[in-house]
């Protein structure tokens, strides 16, 4: 059955909760945010520690409540209602998936779908209230999932409780990802970026995106690029911000949108948090 919540309402408090969360909880993971939320929040201060970015496409899923369903009447997986099946875009009609594919490719570990465990509504509100729904989400790489095989319907189905879920319509088990565990491996790439400033891993990291972005998205990058740099330098907020930080800013919300436009991926970046002294927690 349908969820009583949209994609859209999940995807905004996935996001409003990570930037949540991570202003005022112990997570080591800030996300990039956009311009209202970067004026409210102050990020520039992280702008010189190393940096990954992390790119998630919002799923909404279906909820199983009975036992005729075909992951339990004909592929016999060990699940119990209820469960959830998150449908994946048929080949036939959208290439999102192997974009998908190619973009962890080029960011390996750092490519998700995102999918809620809230059942219901009253659920997810109580979730969004915790600043939790990030956590209340299960992970999914695309390359772990592999390249669909044909044009045909397929779904991945998993539980809240099983660390495992299941590509169908040939049931192939793959890893349910917690967002704890994205922390960690995160946490892990970091160090190894201690000689990278934000600003250089957005150069890098900019370079690959341009690969996999259509041809008429990348000529108007410049559009692009000069409509975010007006928004910026309308927040009153930004006045004293010298022009290095400012430029490396701006790129960074460019990239931003090119993933969103180009790839339909909601981008972040995650970085290490740092002390009132500025030193490195």
């Amino acid at each position: 059955m349908k969820l009583d919540y949209t994609e859209f309402s999940y995807g905004y408090a996935f996001t409003e909760n990570l930037i949540r969360a991570s202003a005022y909880g112990p997570s080591s993971a800030p996300v990039f945010p956009n311009l209202i939320q970067e004026a409210e929040l102050g990020y520039d201060v992280k702008i010189d520690l190393p940096a990954v970015p992390i790119f998630f496409q919002f799923k909404l899923p279906q909820l199983m409540v009975r036992d005729t369903a075909k992951e339990i009447s004909s592929y016999h997986l060990p699940l119990s209602t209820p469960f959830f099946r998150m449908s994946l875009m048929r080949r036939d009609f959208s290439n999102q998936h192997q974009k998908l594919v190619d973009l962890e490719r080029h960011f390996p570990g750092t490519v998700f779908y995102a999918s809620p465990l809230s059942e219901n509504i009253a659920h997810f509100n109580a979730s969004y209230s915790a600043a939790s729904v990030h956590l209340e989400s299960a992970l999914f790489s695309p390359i772990d999932i592999g390249p669909l095989p044909d044009n045909e319907n397929h779904s991945i189905a998993y539980s809240r409780t099983s660390p495992f879920a299941w590509f169908c319509s040939e049931p192939e088990k793959i890893k349910k990802i917690t967002f704890e565990a994205l922390v960690d491996s995160v946490n892990n790439m970091l160090p190894n970026r201690a000689s990278q400033t934000l600003a250089d891993s957005a150069f890098l990291a900019h370079r690959k995106l341009n690969e996999l972005l259509p041809p008429q998205l990348r000529n108007a990058e410049g559009e692009i690029r000069q409509r975010i740099a007006s928004r910026w330098d309308r927040l009153e907020i930004h006045r004293d911000i010298d022009d290095e930080v400012r430029t490396s800013l701006v790129e960074l919300l460019v990239m931003r949108e090119l993933a969103r436009v180009g790839l339909g991926v909601d981008m972040a970046i995650a970085q290490p948090r740092q002390r009132e002294t500025g030193e490195e927690q």
